[in-house]
């Protein structure tokens, strides 16, 4: 091998190592998580920390679903966030679409206010919130845990930025072929926009599985809670068994990881394509 061929090698080598150690350096907090939730409770108070269990007590995790309801509130959290993720997607979409290829008086307008909420802080909105949940009665119960969320800024801007790259050639054809603006929406700009419809829906479903202040403000019955506020359930007034704690935190996580590897290529391609750095 000649010494220009070695040069490029050593250097892809070297790039390699830097990313496997930073890799494992940002991996780190997430192994520590998951050798903590298999220690017994002697372990948690030693003076010295080791990343090795003196001995693996699997029992913490199944623990977990006899300290607290966990089941019922990890199937509220699934069910929660297909809700959110679907109807953000569609209503998303269907707004985007007509900000793109509508025309209509005031779009602009409603655009531009559009784009303003987006600069308003979340817990602003938390106290109007409030007032209406009261007035339908909806604490506790799915919908005021699903429908105040269910609308997306930040998606319809995503989504309009994909649309307005669609050539406007395709609206116009399957209007001449006498197509409805929602049998245009529907057969032509929903399939050609897979790759932003996947990155928003994964950016959709993670934003609901971690919301938390909303779930906190709308629920006080531990059998309506999710996730994000019912691992608060494992934390004791006097004692706290980080052990458990932390499998739950962990079998709330594992979702998140399995969804990100499928969902990883049409992430960074939907962002891309959106024009989006």
């Amino acid at each position: 091998m000649t010494r220009q061929a070695i040069k490029p090698t050593l250097g892809r080598l070297g790039l390699h190592a830097v990313l496997l150690s930073v890799g494992l350096l940002f991996m780190f907090p997430f192994i520590w998580s998951i050798s903590t939730s298999l220690k017994p409770v002697s372990d948690l108070f030693q003076v010295t920390p080791s990343l090795i269990p003196s001995e693996y007590r699997w029992q913490n995790y199944s623990d977990v679903f006899s300290s607290v309801p966990f089941l019922r509130i990890y199937a509220n959290t699934i069910f929660v966030t297909i809700a959110r993720t679907i109807g953000q997607v569609l209503i998303a979409s269907l707004a985007a679409f007509a900000f793109s290829q509508l025309k209509f008086p005031g779009r602009d307008f409603l655009f531009f206010l559009l784009l303003a909420g987006l600069m308003v802080p979340d817990q602003v909105l938390i106290v109007p919130r409030f007032i209406i949940m009261r007035q339908l009665d909806w604490f506790d119960t799915y919908q005021g845990l699903i429908i105040p969320l269910i609308f997306s800024s930040f998606g319809v801007f995503l989504l309009r930025q994909f649309f307005l790259g669609i050539p406007k050639e395709f609206y116009e054809a399957a209007k001449l072929e006498g197509a409805n603006p929602f049998q245009i929406y529907w057969d032509i700009y929903l399939p050609l926009a897979r790759p932003a419809l996947a990155a928003f829906g994964f950016l959709a479903m993670l934003f609901s599985w971690n919301e938390f202040l909303w779930a906190l403000t709308v629920t006080g019955d531990s059998n309506m809670r999710v996730l994000s506020v019912g691992i608060a359930l494992f934390q004791g007034q006097f004692f706290t068994n980080n052990a458990i704690l932390l499998a739950a935190a962990n079998m709330a996580t594992f979702p998140l990881l399995i969804a990100f590897l499928f969902f990883q290529k049409q992430l960074v391609e939907g962002i891309a394509l959106s024009g989006l750095k």
